[in-house]
């Protein structure tokens, strides 16, 4: 016999929400495996003791832990899964009784409460320690990486940066500082064309949506105003350690990771021994200030200049006299200084002319008169980085490197990291921890699944030993894909 549906719902209904989430739901995962109390103990100070109260913290923060984890975007369209999954009531903390808070809420707390505070980052931290405890954090072999983040912003909000003087004005000044060389304007090329528009560049151009935003142009990408999201990754179990938002530019990315190796001793009492990134991470500043930090940069080499593909000496075939600040190239004829590159931190060394023209190895060395070359500054930190790279130790964190970018895939595909939520670097900065908060959540939920049974209830020096180093062997000689990125 068909069954037929009578079409009418009973009026009430006994359920309870307890039974109706699966054990092996995500949100019980991390219900059972991560201690939240933390959330009202930050938030304390941020509130009165007096007045109406206010939505518990609880569940704001859970509601924006959803969020990411599920990759919802808009709080509007936050706000009305909660109120339609029941695993999301669960979680928050809700009855099927009580409201949800408007979206409202979380701008108001945003820009009021939150605003000028680290709450974020510390509830980022209490996630960290969790893994601590847990013993999935290694903390002696990292790995650095930037990934940028699409501003909330186009470039028609660029408009030039307002200086003192206006264009007339210096060019008046200009005229009567030097009327010879001073050049007539016109409003026409000489072809009768309109004058080519200015280069955009973020020394003189700012986004009137978002002034924190920079321009960014890569290799056949379209330019863009971007953030850049700098993510310090534990190699054993891939938890993020530490998260900060900078400009777009490969330089201020070398150097921040310095900062983030010693906030992550501070912080977390974490000892880093190895430091692995791309080459990104291997020119002179960068690396300096990792051995000024305390690690061991492993990060490639920069690509070799355009005399080594011609068959001509390397500035490694020269021998650097320190007392005399001199170069001695191959044939032992010694550079003398000539020029200080300040912008590129270099010094420019000369030969002799006299020495250049009979010498019997000039083929080799120089296609000019006289031969030109150049040291880094920091060049005693290059080369110890180039001795780095020799070593084993630097095989195994190239090959852990490459597990962050499975992060930022992710971050990215999965809890809407490709572009930035809101304007501002605080906002970013926010988008950025929490994302990071998120995958940490599902990072620790995935390994404390592979642990056994007793182990998930031993001690922190017992999961330390769980998770260290075996004994497994590739045709190298060295540690297996499984098992070499666990410190």
């Amino acid at each position: 016999m068909r069954g037929q549906s009578e079409g009418q719902q009973s009026m009430f209904a006994c359920v309870r929400l307890e039974e109706m989430i699966p054990s092996d739901h995500l949100l019980r995962r991390i219900e059972r495996a991560i201690d939240f109390s933390f959330i009202d103990r930050l938030t304390e100070p941020l509130y009165s003791g007096l007045g109406r109260p206010s939505v518990p913290p609880q569940v704001l923060v859970r509601m924006m832990m959803i969020g990411y984890l599920y990759g919802l975007t808009s709080e509007r369209r936050l706000c009305q899964e909660v109120h339609l999954n029941l695993a999301y009531r669960w979680f928050c903390g809700l009855s099927l009784e009580d409201k949800v808070p408007d979206h409202s809420t979380f701008s108001k707390n945003r820009h009021g409460r939150f605003a000028g505070t680290t709450l974020f980052r510390e509830m980022f931290y209490e996630v960290v320690r969790q893994a601590q405890e847990r013993g999935l954090v290694g903390g002696r072999h990292l790995t650095v990486d930037a990934t940028t983040v699409q501003a909330d912003a186009s470039l028609e909000s660029l408009e030039p940066i307002l200086v003192a003087l206006s264009p007339q004005q210096y060019v008046e000044k200009l005229d009567e500082q030097n009327p010879v060389a001073a050049p007539t304007t016109t409003e026409t090329d000489s072809d009768g064309s309109p004058p080519a528009s200015p280069k955009l560049s973020n020394d003189t151009h700012r986004s009137d949506t978002d002034p924190d935003a920079r321009l960014l142009a890569k290799r056949f990408q379209r330019t863009q105003l971007a953030y850049s999201d700098n993510v310090l990754m534990d190699n054993a179990q891939r938890v993020i350690v530490d998260v900060e938002v900078t400009e777009p530019n490969l330089h201020v990315e070398g150097q921040v990771a310095g900062e983030m190796i010693e906030r992550s001793r501070l912080r977390l009492s974490l000892d880093p021994q190895t430091l692995g990134g791309d080459t990104a991470y291997g020119y002179g500043a960068a690396v300096r200030r990792l051995w000024e930090a305390g690690v061991t940069p492993h990060a490639p080499a920069p690509t070799q200049g355009q005399w080594n593909a011609q068959g001509i000496f390397g500035k490694d075939h020269f021998t650097y006299d320190r007392p005399h600040d001199e170069l001695i190239c191959p044939a032992g004829k010694r550079l003398h200084k000539r020029t200080v590159h300040t912008r590129n931190r270099q010094t420019e060394y000369a030969a002799r002319l006299t020495d250049c023209r009979d010498c019997p190895l000039k083929a080799q060395c120089t296609r000019a008169r006289y031969r030109v070359a150049h040291r880094h500054w920091d060049q005693d930190y290059l080369d110890r980085a180039q001795a780095a790279r020799q070593t084993a130790g630097y095989r195994l964190s190239q090959r852990c490197r490459k597990r962050v970018e499975h992060l930022f895939a992710e971050a990215k595909e999965q809890m809407g990291l490709r572009r930035a939520r809101r304007r501002g670097w605080a906002n970013v900065t926010e988008q950025c921890l929490l994302t990071a908060l998120a995958q940490n959540l599902k990072r620790i939920v995935a390994a404390l699944a592979k642990l056994p049974p007793a182990a998930a209830t031993a001690d922190r020096r017992a999961l330390v030993a769980f998770w260290g180093w075996t004994h497994a062997r590739d045709g190298h000689g060295l540690p297996t894909a499984s098992s070499e990125c666990r410190s």
